[in-house]
Order: C-alpha cells, then sequence, then structure tokens
C-alpha cells in the first residue's frame, strides 16, 4: 500500500509538467519588457549574491538580457542606417 501512494506521488510531477496550446500561446519571450524584467531580477539576485564567481555570472546573464532588450527596442530603420 505505501508504494502505491509513492508511486501517485512521483505521477503528479509527470502530469504537472504537460503543456497545452493555451500554455503554449503565452511563451515567456514573448511577454512585453520580458529582458527588461529578467535583468533587473537578475542584478537584485547578484545584489545578494554570497560568491563572487555567482555574482559575477548573473551581472553578465543580465547584460545579455539588456542587449537582447535593446535590440528588440531598436527601430528598422536604424539598423538599416
Amino acid at each position: 500500500m505505501l508504494y502505491e501512494g509513492r508511486k501517485s506521488k512521483s505521477n503528479l510531477r509527470g502530469d504537472a509538467m504537460k503543456l497545452d496550446d493555451k500554455s503554449l500561446d503565452a511563451l515567456p519571450w514573448e511577454v512585453p519588457d520580458y529582458h527588461q524584467r529578467q535583468a533587473a531580477h537578475l542584478r537584485s539576485l547578484a545584489a545578494t549574491a554570497t560568491t563572487v564567481k555567482v555574482k559575477a555570472r548573473l551581472l553578465d546573464e543580465a547584460r545579455k538580457h539588456e542587449d537582447i532588450a535593446r535590440s528588440d527596442a531598436e527601430p528598422a530603420s536604424a539598423s538599416e542606417a
């Protein structure tokens, strides 16, 4: 009986991981300002990082998101000039 209970608990995660069409319509990178928000979040995590290596990694990831946000915000005519 105990085995059956454990089996159903492990199955809960598998069911939660299934994606339907509605979930796929709202992917995070399609949300407005996603990369700006991610950069801000990573910078706030870096502010409380306890090691230099972790802080550097978080700040590097934040810069990447800022670069993406900047490139998405540029008008098409600016990139052609």
